[in-house]
């Protein structure tokens, strides 16, 4: 625009100043266009710090995690919000929002919902009032929940998923959902399966508890549940696995992952409905497979890993050893607790001497 102004003040011309007012025009529209918010968002300034974008599909994500207060939150969404169906709520990092209160969100519902690596501590009863018929995913992965509202659950009739790992948790509740699919209750402050914890799970096909403190499971405790397929219980404290504890009922394959406890038995009949899947067991304490127990696993072509156990490999282990099929399901990896892996054992030995 300079060398415009210098070519006018050479020549004085009428047209020159016509260019100028277009170029200022120009200008100012550039800037009001900045400013603007992109529809269906909201103006930019009023949700400040959040940021709302708009993907495909007409999907709004407000990203609020620059928040400096839960009373800052609140004003975001107590603000002019002419579009009130939000696809998802992202707040990553954020290293000022505690607790997320009742009527923080506004009149706002959300499809995803995540508020990960923070240090949330508290979701107060109908924080997520809004979201009840809309959220299909809660992750507040990596923050320090310990008070969270289960009851609501029932509520929440879209919730697929429920993702609470790495928080403080110190006990499971009794649980109630009939959407709920996916349950993660990763490294919190667990000791025990209270009885009855799943029971109200209708729908649930993964519960995964990785990483707690729990010491014992009983009977029944992932039993009649219609679409459980799978258990994750690995790095806890398990010694013992009673009969009837897993009980699949899904025609799906089934995964069961026990590995890093301090297992050395498991009961007849104590995981059923495996079918062709995967029953994982490294680096516990088995020192024998007991046929009685794992035969009808292997049977149903079930996979077992057992890699890092002290396996005896005696005449106890004939059974296994002597059979092809079944040594075909055993993980590669699998050795004997001198570190001679089973494939490399002569079944003859097995044939002859036991």
């Amino acid at each position: 625009m300079t060398g415009l102004y210098l070519l006018c003040a050479l020549f004085s011309s009428a047209l020159c100043s016509y260019e100028i007012e277009i170029e200022i025009a120009a200008a100012v529209h550039s800037a009001t266009e900045e400013a603007l918010r992109s529809l269906p968002c909201p103006e930019p300034a009023d949700i400040f710090p959040c940021v709302c974008t708009v993907g495909t599909e007409n999907r709004m994500v407000m990203n609020c995690s620059a928040v400096e207060s839960e009373d800052q939150l609140a004003r975001v969404f107590s603000s002019n919000i002419p579009f009130t169906k939000f696809y998802k709520l992202e707040i990553e990092g954020n290293r000022n929002l505690k607790v997320l209160r009742k009527g923080d969100l506004g009149p706002v519902s959300f499809q995803f919902i995540h508020i990960e690596k923070g240090v949330l501590e508290e979701v107060q009863y109908e924080a997520f009032a809004q979201s009840y018929a809309t959220a299909e995913s809660i992750d507040l992965t990596l923050n320090n929940v310990s008070a969270f509202p289960f009851e609501e659950l029932p509520l929440f009739t879209s919730l697929v998923n429920l993702l609470l790992t790495d928080n403080s948790i110190p006990v499971i509740p009794m649980l109630q959902s009939d959407s709920l699919s996916y349950i993660n209750l990763v490294r919190n402050l667990f000791s025990e399966i209270p009885v009855g914890s799943f029971k109200g799970l209708k729908n649930i096909s993964l519960i995964n508890l990785f990483g707690n403190d729990i010491d014992a499971v009983l009977s029944d405790t992932f039993a009649n549940l219609p679409s459980l397929n799978s258990v994750i219980l690995a790095t806890n404290r398990l010694s013992h696995i009673p009969r009837g504890t897993i009980k699949f009922n899904s025609t799906d394959d089934g995964f069961v992952n026990l590995s890093t406890n301090t297992i050395s038995s498991i009961a007849v009949d104590a995981i059923t409905g495996l079918n062709k899947g995967e029953l994982h067991l490294w680096e516990n304490s088995f020192s024998v497979l007991e046929e009685e127990v794992f035969r009808p696993l292997l049977e149903g072509g079930a996979t077992i890993f057992l890699q890092h156990n002290p396996l005896a490999c005696d005449c106890d282990m004939a059974w296994l050893i002597t059979n092809p099929q079944f040594m075909e399901l055993i993980s590669s990896g699998t050795t004997c607790y001198n570190g001679e892996h089973l494939t490399d054992l002569d079944p003859s030995i097995f044939e002859d001497l036991c």
